[in-house]
C-alpha cells in the first residue's frame, strides 16, 4: 500500500488558511502505474500540457472558474474520474492554531500521527503494508523525517503501527500522482471547511462545485475500527490537538 500525503494551508498563526488540511491517499501498490496512466490520460485530452503539475492552487480558485473554462473542466472531470479510482481517503481538518506549536525535534505533529493510525488499521486490516510518501524534501516542520522517525521508534503508540513503513518518502510532486491527487483532495477539504459548507447551503456556483467534490472524496474516505473504538475517516481536529505532544494515547485523540 502507498500512503501520498499532502496539506493544503500550514498550521501558524499568522498563515491564511485558517483551516488548514491534510490528506492521506491510500492506492494498492499494484494499481499505482494504472492511476498514473488514467490521470496522464486526462490531462493529455484536456490540458495543453499533459506534463504539468496539477495543483489546487492554479485549479480550484474561483479565477479558473469564472475565466479558464477549459481549467474548469478538467476539474470537473478530474472529481469524476475519481469517483471510480481505487484509492482511499482520509482526511484531517483542523483549526489554525493561535498560538506557537511546540518545537521539540521529537515532536510530531499531531495531524500525521492521526493519519499514521488511520494508515495502520485501514492496512491491516486489508492485509497490506503501508509506504508513506510526503511531497518535498523532508524540511518542512524544520525536518519531517527525524520526527517520524522519533515517532515510530521512541513511542509506544508509533511501535505500535507495525503495517508502516520505517521511513518515509520525500517525492517531488510535478512527477508524483499520488502526490498531486492528495493536493487536489486537500484543497478542497480546506475550502469546504472554511466556507462552513458542512453546515451551510452554498452561497454560489464555485462554493456548490466545492460541496460536490467533497462529497467525491467523502464518499472515498472509510472509518476504521480500532480496539479503542472507531477512528472517522474525515476528522475535524480541535485546536487544543496542536499543543499535545509527546502523549502516548494509543490512538484516543485521533477521534
Amino acid at each position: 500500500m502507498r500512503v501520498f500525503i499532502d496539506e493544503s494551508g500550514h498550521p501558524h498563526r499568522k498563515d491564511a488558511a485558517s483551516r488548514p488540511s491534510v490528506v492521506a491517499v491510500c492506492l494498492p501498490a499494484e494499481q499505482t502505474r494504472l492511476v498514473s496512466g488514467q490521470v496522464y490520460g486526462l490531462k493529455q485530452r484536456l490540458l495543453p500540457n499533459p506534463d504539468a503539475e496539477i495543483k489546487a492552487r492554479s485549479l480550484i480558485n474561483r479565477g479558473t472558474f469564472r475565466r479558464v473554462p477549459e481549467k474548469r473542466e478538467f476539474v470537473e472531470a478530474f472529481f469524476d474520474l475519481c469517483r471510480n479510482l481505487p484509492i482511499t481517503v482520509f482526511a484531517i481538518a483542523m483549526e489554525r492554531p493561535n498560538g506557537d506549536l511546540p518545537d521539540d525535534a521529537n515532536w510530531l505533529p499531531n495531524q500525521f500521527r492521526y493519519l499514521l493510525q488511520r494508515a495502520h488499521h485501514f492496512s491491516q486490516q486489508n492485509g497490506k503494508f503501508a509506504t508513506v510518501l510526503f511531497d518535498g524534501d523532508g524540511s518542512l516542520y524544520s525536518g519531517l523525517a527525524p520526527r517520524f522517525e522519533s515517532f515510530l521508534f521512541r513511542s509506544n503508540e508509533g511501535q505500535s503501527l507495525t503495517a508502516i513503513a520505517d521511513a518515509p518518502y520525500f517525492v517531488d510532486s510535478r512527477i508524483t500522482t499520488g502526490i498531486q491527487i492528495a493536493d487536489m483532495f486537500a484543497g478542497v477539504v480546506r475550502l469546504f471547511e472554511e466556507n462552513y459548507l458542512f453546515r451551510e447551503a452554498p452561497r454560489d456556483s464555485f462554493l456548490s462545485a466545492i460541496k460536490r467534490y467533497y462529497q467525491i472524496i467523502e464518499a472515498l474516505s472509510v472509518d476504521v475500527e480500532t480496539n479503542l473504538g472507531r477512528l472517522p475517516g474525515m476528522y475535524r481536529m480541535p485546536e487544543r490537538a496542536h499543543y499535545m505532544w509527546r502523549q502516548e494515547l494509543e490512538g484516543r485523540d485521533g477521534g
